[in-house]
């Protein structure tokens, strides 16, 4: 390890963050050109369910959940499903992408919005819960 990937991984841990290789060294799957920006929470106790494709860009704040704990109390079990991001897709400041989620290819997702449902291939999605409002190619 580098030193500078160990100062990386030591200030993350101050911030009570996770470093993108210590994920995938847990399971996360990653692609290429992975862009993670400040206080982003992968879903470390379920990041095996997560998929990342290539040139992905996670702006301040996203969250990426594989486990819903809500259900706990009421039935006893927490759910848990799979997380699939295509590639080329950008998720805004302050958004969360649920479980059991499926984000196409060429896809922008605008900041703090809820992705709680499957977003198709290239189109742009806002809201809570996130809705498609136009193309990738209007946008």
């Amino acid at each position: 390890m580098s030193l500078k990937s160990f100062i990386k991984s030591k200030v993350m841990r101050l911030r009570s963050e996770i470093s993108t290789e210590e994920l995938v060294k847990l399971g996360l799957k990653v692609g290429k050109n992975f862009s993670r920006q400040e206080k982003t929470l992968i879903d470390q106790s379920h990041c095996w369910l997560i998929t990342i494709g290539d040139d992905v860009t996670l702006a301040p704040r996203v969250h990426i959940l594989a486990h819903d704990a809500s259900t706990k109390k009421g039935i006893g079990f927490t759910k848990i499903g799979l997380v699939n991001i295509g590639n080329n897709v950008f998720i805004g400041a302050s958004s969360t992408v649920l479980p059991n989620v499926t984000i196409g290819d060429n896809v922008v997702i605008g900041a703090g919005s809820i992705i709680s449902k499957d977003i198709p291939s290239n189109s742009v999605a806002v809201g809570s819960p996130a809705k498609v409002i136009c193309s990738y190619a209007e946008f």
